[in-house]
């Protein structure tokens, strides 16, 4: 356990850090041991703590892993002799030793020699008669095969589909069926082995196997920036190798995942501003007489030269999507379907959390869990983030404008379809009827809950195939033609080149008919306000139960975790206690550095009842801001958080037309988030730089209360106004809490367990919301800021239980104003003079 305990952190751990890497080495270690549960606040080192624990367990276990000896692992029959057992293993484990370290000497060489690479890969393409680096030339060889959007009045083809196969038969398909035929024996011939190839890089290529990495790292995270984030921090760290004495080097063979948007280069396609277009545009441009020029699914292409030089020069270091672009752009080798490739011989991958929690998108991608340690970081949005996948909703607007778009469409192109395009889309027409009226004759307030069977039912929709509508939409990529012709239409005269920016309202509807189409009996169809109808996931445990199943272990990170109850009910309901591993650190800051008071008077109690009350507002929620705004230095800006924007709105109109806003700016400039305004973080920056003295309201669950970075002076202060519980009336949680009083009905619990849980429900989601806002007021191990939970309810026992340990722990015994106001005054006049 020597190296365990090491490490191998860039710089010297906190204690916490120690701690939290221990938890998740002996977690891993533990095969009772399922989920961890981890809180490590921002400003605490959690990612690289989390890189330097799973990847120096898996070093210190890959031999055994890899020779079939780890505990519970057999590699031949149980009925051979130990000794027999001992010499296979150990001819097996000799080759994969031979093959790294072959594989690791021939990427020290393509490191040192990367300007002869470049030689190489020219002379390739120039015996190919290809050219295949991306410059200006290319584009221009290539303006007259690939579909272009350049449009002229003259010229409207590239709106038309292709011609499409009637779809009376038992599918439809576009016309090129051989060619999808030959694809998909052609990705079959891929997964074989091509031992008859000479070619040392191909040679090379013997390296990418799943049995060389047979338990994988793949961390998940909701932001593209946060997955460039985890590289950067990769980059710190040097691991020894797995087989000492066997193997001098071994590299971290990482390989980060990303969407067509991110990876693609191909201009033809990356003029697309919107993931759904860049797809289609993607898969017309394959599909095409000349194809893309980058990729092309052949047994060729897919071990070409190129190809494996892509996957070395991935290996040879860490590099981040933004490098795999520049990669693939140097060899005219397309990254995003190259990095799916070399998903079996890598030892680390980054996937955002789409690819991670959506079944169908693992299968399609070939992503294999089974065995390996799967991290999700910022795991607070977990269950928001698994319902939003796998739910959708379309409203009555949405349906009447593409309505009008498809009108519009079949008017000025009719003529010019075939017969399958034609009867498609005059279905489609008819099926996007059905849903307005529908939603005109049925909607009446939001969590009204709909019969799915209802949605469809009469007029007609017998003869409507929803499965084979979707197919269509999808085979055809008839939604982004739609939306550019549509787009088209609006633009002013003389003004070009100009993009969609938004997902075009036809998949939209597409997602929501996916939902109708495939009914699942872990959700919900209701209606909810601005005439829409959703369907939500009520059962989120069911699309992470594979993940939790394959997994050798979860490790669920981030900085505010609390309530975790939430998480264990709907996520590990099958997930045995004891299983399930729960860890939360301080903060890396001294105690002294951080401060929590919580306003505990009869006045201040922010209910639904009482928050609009004249007095609360005019003079006791004012005169704790003034008190508050003259203590804390001008230096120092202060951030308050209230529960809405109609709330804060209020307040500012009630303050205004007393005159006590202008009281509250003479001493602070005054800066506040709207829903629809401009980001006002700029210019309170500005003003807390120039020591002028600002306040900024912004509203919990909005734009400033996640994800952004008020370091220093831009927050020594932060106020939670009330308790910030959700609008119990929205269609949303009406179901929800309607859902979940059932089920514990039906598993035999009393009404009284139902309202209990569901006052848990508000509460855990309400807290959640708390402890991710405050947690923007310290961000590194020299900040020092002060927190006031401004409403007496955070003393009750079921509230204070749920804020994060960290702020939990640092409660002040002060619970009124002006005991607060002078402990604040001690707390900055100590921070000033260290």
């Amino acid at each position: 356990m020597e190296n365990a305990c090491k490490f191998h952190h860039p710089y010297n751990p906190y204690d916490i850090q120690l701690d939290l890497m221990r938890c998740v080495y002996e977690t891993l270690s533990d095969p009772s041991k399922k989920v961890a549960i981890l809180e490590s606040p921002t400003g605490t080192g959690k990612t690289l703590s989390l890189i330097c624990s799973t990847l120096t367990w898996l070093r210190n276990n890959k031999a055994e892993i890899l020779g079939g000896t780890e505990q519970g692992i057999e590699s031949s029959d149980d009925d051979e002799p130990d000794w027999v057992k001992e010499t296979y293993n150990g001819s097996i484990l000799q080759d994969k030793l031979q093959l790294l370290d072959e594989y690791e000497k021939y990427l020290d060489g393509l490191k040192q020699n990367e300007a002869k690479n470049k030689k190489i890969v020219t002379s390739i393409d120039s015996s190919n008669k290809k050219k295949r680096i991306l410059e200006p030339s290319i584009k221009k060889s290539r303006r007259n095969n690939a579909p272009q959007i350049e449009i002229s009045i003259e010229d409207e083809s590239e709106f038309v589909p292709k011609p499409y196969e009637s779809d009376n038969e038992e599918s439809s398909a576009p016309l090129d069926k051989k060619v999808s035929l030959n694809k998909e024996v052609q990705e079959l011939l891929v997964k074989f082995d091509t031992n008859n190839q000479k070619d040392d890089n191909v040679r090379m290529g013997r390296f990418a196997s799943a049995s060389q990495n047979p338990v994988k790292i793949y961390f998940s995270s909701r932001t593209h920036s946060q997955l460039n984030q985890f590289a950067e921090q990769l980059k710190l760290t040097n691991f020894p190798t797995s087989f000492p004495g066997k193997v001098d080097k071994e590299r971290v063979k990482y390989m980060p995942l990303g969407s067509k948007k991110q990876l693609c280069i191909n201009p033809d396609v990356t003029k697309w501003k919107t993931l759904e277009a860049i797809n289609d545009a993607c898969s017309e441009v394959r599909q095409s007489k000349d194809g893309c020029p980058y990729y092309k699914n052949t047994s060729e292409w897919h071990n070409s030269t190129e190809t494996n030089l892509f996957r070395d020069n991935v290996y040879s270091d860490v590099n981040d999507i933004e490098d795999l672009v520049t990669i693939g752009k140097n060899l005219g080798v397309c990254p995003y379907y190259a990095s799916r490739d070399f998903i079996p011989s890598s030892e680390v991958i980054t996937l955002p959390y789409q690819y991670l929690l959506s079944e169908s998108t693992r299968m399609h991608l070939n992503i294999d869990l089974k065995s390996s340690i799967v991290v999700i970081d910022e795991a607070h949005n977990l269950i928001d983030t698994i319902n939003a996948i796998h739910s959708s909703e379309v409203s009555l607007s949405d349906l009447k404008k593409c309505k009008n778009g498809l009108v519009l469409y079949l008017q000025k192109f009719k003529s010019r379809l075939n017969a399958g395009n034609r009867v498609n889309l005059m279905k489609l027409n008819k099926l996007i009827d059905v849903l307005i009226n529908f939603i005109s004759v049925n909607y009446k307030k939001p969590g009204q809950e709909i019969d799915p069977f209802t949605i469809l039912a009469g007029q007609n929709t017998d003869m409507l195939n929803v499965h084979k509508i979707l197919k269509y939409i999808k085979n055809s990529q008839i939604a982004y033609k739609l939306d550019t012709y549509i787009q088209k239409l609006t633009e002013k005269p003389g003004i070009v080149e100009k993009r969609p920016t938004s997902k075009p309202l036809l998949y939209k509807i597409s997602q929501f008919l996916e939902c109708l189409n495939n009914l699942s009996f872990e959700g919900s169809f209701f209606f909810e306000k601005g005439q829409c109808i959703r369907y939500m996931l009520l059962e989120p445990s069911t699309a992470f139960a594979d993940v939790v199943n394959d997994a050798r272990c979860v490790i669920m990170a981030g900085g505010t975790m609390e309530p975790t109850s939430q998480l264990v009910r709907y996520l590990l309901p099958n997930v045995k206690d004891s299983s399930i591993v729960k860890f939360s650190c301080n903060h890396v800051i001294p105690d002294s550095h951080l401060r929590t008071f919580i306003v505990d008077e009869p006045q201040f109690e922010f209910t639904f009842e009482k928050r609009q009350q004249l007095s609360l507002i005019r003079d006791h929620l004012f005169d704790f801001y003034y008190k508050l705004s003259k203590t804390v230095p001008k230096s120092g800006g202060i951030i308050g958080f209230f529960p809405s924007y109609k709330y804060l709105q209020d307040v500012l109109k009630i303050w205004k037309d007393c005159g006590l806003l202008d009281k509250l700016q003479s001493i602070r400039k005054v800066f506040f988030e709207e829903k629809e305004g401009m980001d006002p973080l700029p210019s309170y920056s500005d003003a807390v730089t120039a020591n002028q003295g600002a306040i900024l309201f912004a509203i919990v669950g909005g734009k400033l209360s996640e994800g952004i970075n008020f370091s220093g002076d831009l927050c020594r202060a932060v106020v939670m106004t009330g308790l910030p519980f959700p609008n119990v009336f929205s269609g949303e949680l009406i179901i929800s809490r309607n859902h979940l009083e059932d089920k514990i009905l039906k598993n035999g619990g009393s009404k009284k367990d139902a309202a209990n849980a569901s006052k848990e429900f508000f509460e855990n989601i309400c807290m959640k919301a708390v402890n991710q806002s405050v947690g923007r007021s310290i961000r590194n191990i020299s900040d020092y800021s002060l927190i006031y939970l401004l409403d007496r309810r955070y003393n009750f026992d079921n509230i204070k239980l749920k804020l994060s340990k960290w702020v939990r722990n640092r409660i002040q015994p002060e619970t009124n104003s002006d005991t607060i106001m002078k402990s604040t005054k001690n707390f900055f006049d100590t921070m000033t003079n260290k």
